[in-house]
């Protein structure tokens, strides 16, 4: 019998990042999980609650976790507001390289990759310290999960900066060019694709730049995993360089 994992995707894992979703399940599938996908379950807050009222993070990790117990989410902002609402989560890029390991990854893979990937981490999965997924001032968690798939991770300076999704809603304009400046920063360092692990970070990075590809680090594993191009959703992208 197959392990069962909940996962959690989020108010956008259902909308804006289905792509992420599809192909998360996708790879938990293959490494021999069943999953159950928690899709009706509520927002967790990461925007809406921290302008509100930040009470309300206790009450949606409260209600998440009485539901589903420890969840599996994709998105570093869910991560974040669950764990530090006093419920219990895990990132999935953590699980896959933690709990399943390294080693079951390189298992299944059928179809190395030979890309330069820029591995964007965001801000909210290593920071505050206490609930960080890996050294937060010098992370190797995301670079070693690429490598198990036979990417070539590249350095950039703006791999853990903020992509400024967690000010969009009040400071528009301040929150794109962040997003520009990630982009740019990974262009200028020699990648060809931006990896992203975390919904908010995708959109943010996929919406408003227009530079290189910006894929979901599920994508490339699930094609690493010998899963066709076709079924990858890209045409679900807003960034016009997959188009």
């Amino acid at each position: 019998m197959s392990p069962e994992v909940s996962y959690y995707p989020g108010c956008t894992g259902t909308t804006t990042e289905r792509a992420y979703v599809k192909t998360a399940l996708m790879v938990l599938k293959d490494l021999g999980f069943e999953v159950r996908l928690l899709e009706d379950l509520p927002c967790c807050g990461t925007l809406e609650a921290e302008l509100v009222d930040v009470s309300i993070t206790k009450r949606l990790a409260s209600l998440i976790n009485r539901e589903a117990g420890n969840v599996i989410t994709g998105c570093s902002g869910c991560y974040s507001n669950i764990k530090r609402g006093g419920g219990e989560a895990t990132h999935l890029l953590h699980f896959l390289v933690k709990e399943v390991g390294l080693s079951e990854v390189k298992n299944r893979v059928k179809r190395p990759l030979r890309l330069k990937v820029a591995p964007y981490y965001g801000c909210q999965a290593l920071r505050p310290r206490f609930l960080a997924i890996d050294d937060p001032e010098d992370p190797k968690i995301f670079e070693e999960l690429l490598m198990a798939i036979g990417a070539e991770p590249v350095e950039f300076d703006m791999r853990i900066k903020c992509c400024g999704g967690p000010i969009s809603l009040r400071r528009p304009l301040e929150a794109r060019k962040m997003a520009e400046e990630v982009v740019k920063s990974a262009n200028m360092a020699g990648a060809e694709v931006v990896a992203t692990m975390c919904n908010l970070c995708h959109f943010m990075l996929d919406y408003y730049t227009n530079e290189m590809p910006v894929l979901h680090f599920t994508q490339l594993v699930a094609l690493a995993f010998g899963h066709p191009f076709e079924e990858m959703d890209f045409e679900e992208h807003y960034n016009r360089v997959l188009r």
